[in-house]
């Protein structure tokens, strides 16, 4: 339970004690604080209409903490002209009261500007930081005759802003000024940079937690990322960010835990500083690692010390460098959690062997896409040595009780003696899922011979209990 809930359950049970509360006969009769409540759970279109309900709902809903605004009509001229109407009222009539939230998505077209180079789109921007947001968020599209556009200055100048997401495909320009003090997240989806450094005071706000680059370009030989609080980081590419032929993120930080991945390692990244503080990571490729051999070795080393890992193990069986990649890869001393997002991973490939053979101390292995073998291919060889001394609990998701997935199994557990239960699940769910439990164990056709089925777990279909071997 985060400290937000926490501080929502202590309001309401202070509120549910108060005798005036606990008279109220009707929703009106409500405290302002417990109306505001209300209204902030509903759309912003709604709250506003609730000014028509009497006097005392009249101006209420101007004094709501935040402000979501989502044109619905992008292709509809009139229904644009409601839009912007409707948004210049609500911001015109809010009181001065602080901002928790304001999100904005809509279109900006040639329409949008007046006054020269001013849109409405950046004054209800600058409204929202007049009001002391805290969380802003905008998802920005643009028409084909939108001319150049420029996100307001003072954005990149606000005290108060604890989070900000931008989405937009255009040129971010930056003010030789940047100076967010409490930025705790910054995510930026499809945003270009220039070829200038500006970029980088962006990305190391001394207060920054969260940082999530998700298909954003820049022009830069060597990318600076050196926020000193940074706890998550990560990178989304689809497609190269830089123009610039062996283009580097160099990453600064001492207190990272996590590092996310999704790309080709088209482009060299680097984790400076204090690597050991990371403890988990995803590395997630599109494509054959055949451009980004070199990057892929160089990185890894840097991930020498996690303990929890998330990897993608295909693009490296259908390369002839991939048992070269894997033979350079570090020891990782410190995993015990490792999860192949891969689908129908075949158990005996060499390249799954040799990765397990550089985990000594592994504790949990997920097949999150599934699993398989050849029938009669006999047991693995050679068997992983933390098969043999500390693998204690298998995961499968996307098991269809096919032969070749139950031989798989099978042949997993004979290799390993220290096994204590295998869990599995005919669903095919993300990371972290917890999935859902079948009611009929009877489903399940058969088992290895050396474990028994239970349904002790409740998160998942069947549980093989391999503690006692028959």
């Amino acid at each position: 339970m985060d400290s937000s809930t926490l501080d929502h359950k202590a309001e309401f049970q202070h509120l549910n004690g108060d005798p005036y509360v606990n008279s109220c006969n009707q929703l009106c009769d409500l405290p302002d604080a417990i109306l505001l409540r209300i209204l902030a759970l509903l759309p912003t279109e709604d709250v506003v209409r609730t000014s028509v309900l009497s006097r005392r709902w009249e101006y209420l809903w101007t004094s709501i903490p935040s402000l979501v605004f989502r044109e619905e009509y992008k292709e509809n001229h009139h229904g644009k002209i409601l839009f912007r109407n409707f948004v210049d009222r609500a911001l015109s009539l809010r009181d001065s009261s602080p901002m928790k939230a304001f999100s904005l998505s809509c279109v900006v077209d040639s329409e949008e500007y007046f006054d020269g180079d001013e849109s409405h789109v950046n004054t209800w921007i600058t409204a929202a930081i007049r009001h002391n947001v805290q969380d802003l968020c905008l998802h920005l599209e643009f028409d084909h005759h939108c001319p150049v556009y420029m996100v307001p200055c003072c954005i990149f100048r606000c005290g108060t802003l604890r989070e900000l997401h931008l989405y937009m495909k255009r040129d971010l320009r930056l003010p030789s000024l940047v100076f967010l003090p409490n930025l705790k997240v910054l995510i930026l989806v499809d945003v270009r940079f220039g070829d200038d450094k500006s970029v980088e005071k962006l990305l190391s706000s001394p207060s920054l937690e969260k940082l999530s680059l998700q298909n954003c370009m820049w022009n830069l030989k060597v990318l600076e990322i050196s926020a000193p609080n940074l706890l998550y980081l990560t990178i989304v590419q689809h497609y190269p960010f830089s123009d610039i032929q062996n283009s580097q993120v160099r990453i600064h930080g001492a207190s990272i835990k996590s590092f996310d991945y999704y790309g080709d390692f088209l482009y060299g990244y680097v984790i400076l500083s204090s690597p050991s503080s990371l403890v988990e990571a995803s590395i997630q490729a599109y494509q054959s690692f055949s451009q980004g051999t070199h990057h892929i070795c160089k990185f890894m080393k840097g991930l020498s010390n996690v303990k929890r890992l998330s990897f993608s193990i295909r693009s490296l069986e259908d390369t002839d460098e991939g048992e070269e990649i894997l033979n350079s890869f570090p020891v990782f001393h410190s995993l015990t959690e490792l999860e192949l997002t891969d689908p129908d991973v075949h158990v005996k490939s060499r390249a799954l062997l040799l990765l397990l053979s550089k985990c000594p101390i592994l504790r949990s292995l997920r097949f999150s896409g599934g699993l398989y073998t050849k029938r009669n291919d006999g047991i693995l060889d050679p068997i992983p040595p933390c098969f043999t001394s500390s693998l204690k609990e298998i995961m499968i998701n996307c098991f269809n009780r096919t032969g070749c997935e139950m031989l798989a199994v099978r042949n997993l557990v004979i290799a390993a003696p220290v096994l204590d239960k295998v869990l599995f699940s005919n669903s095919c769910r993300p990371r972290k899922w917890k999935g859902h439990l079948m009611q009929h164990s009877s489903k399940l056709p058969s088992a290895p011979d050396q474990c028994t089925i239970s349904l002790e777990h409740e998160h998942w279909d069947y549980v093989c209990d391999c503690s006692r071997r028959l």
